[in-house]
């Protein structure tokens, strides 16, 4: 652990490096615990390296991890993939309106389009969107994952964490980066693919960073650091 004058964000960053990226959900993951993206483009000011853009959770129910990712990555054979994932939402509404930001599929207004709607249809026009979702989050996009099996702890560092990454000023977006397209102004002011915890008063201390320390120390040894691939052939 680095001394006490060191950012909170630098420690997260520098705690999680112990463990392997992952391209996409893999058996070798933990039952329960979080996630944190990282993503091609996106750098962290104290590390040089790729900064978190997002760190999620499944905050309702048990064994439930190596699911919530499926979730993310269209895996899951749902009617509407996007509607079992508010980050795919937010990346594709991103992305059209990158491309046209009177896109029909947004409208009629930010949030409120049947494409970035919780429940809305896709259409003809935005169903291909599905995919690109998908391949985006498979070549521009990486995560890491700790192990926390008790769901108060999880959830409660979850937001801790969301906080304190989105508070700091150093770690900002890049110009270019595709989340300043997205709907929420959460996610366009913390640089975060999160839309909620953003704001709030939560904050990582010294001790919460302590414990994740321990709980990353653990997951590396699970998730067979010395023998996984992910963290030789990821190079974004």
């Amino acid at each position: 652990m680095r001394d006490k004058e060191t950012p909170a964000c630098e420690k997260i960053h520098h705690i999680l490096e112990e463990l392997p990226k992952y391209s996409s959900p893999s058996s070798a993951l933990p039952r329960n615990g979080l996630y944190f993206f990282y993503e091609q483009g996106e750098i962290c000011a104290h590390t040089g390296k790729l900064r978190i853009v997002r760190v999620g959770n499944h905050p309702r129910s048990q064994d439930r991890l190596v699911t919530r990712l499926r979730e993310h990555y269209g895996e899951i054979d749902y009617p509407e993939k996007k509607n079992g994932s508010v980050f795919r939402r937010l990346l594709g509404g991103a992305i059209l309106r990158r491309r046209d930001p009177n896109h029909p599929c947004l409208l009629p207004s930010p949030g409120e389009g049947h494409w970035e709607k919780h429940g809305g249809r896709t259409c003809e026009l935005c169903r291909p969107l599905e995919d690109e979702v998908t391949r985006l989050l498979k070549t521009a996009f990486r995560f890491r994952c700790i192990e926390i099996i008790a769901m108060n702890e999880r959830n409660e560092m979850e937001k801790k964490l969301i906080a304190t990454l989105a508070k700091c000023h150093e770690c900002g977006p890049s110009q270019s980066w595709l989340g300043l397209r997205a709907y929420s102004q959460n996610v366009q002011r913390s640089g975060m693919w999160n839309s909620e915890y953003v704001d709030s008063a939560y904050e990582m201390t010294m001790s919460d960073l302590e414990e994740m320390e321990r709980h990353v120390k653990k997951s590396a040894l699970h998730q067979g650091l010395d023998l996984t691939e992910e963290e030789s052939n990821t190079k974004i």
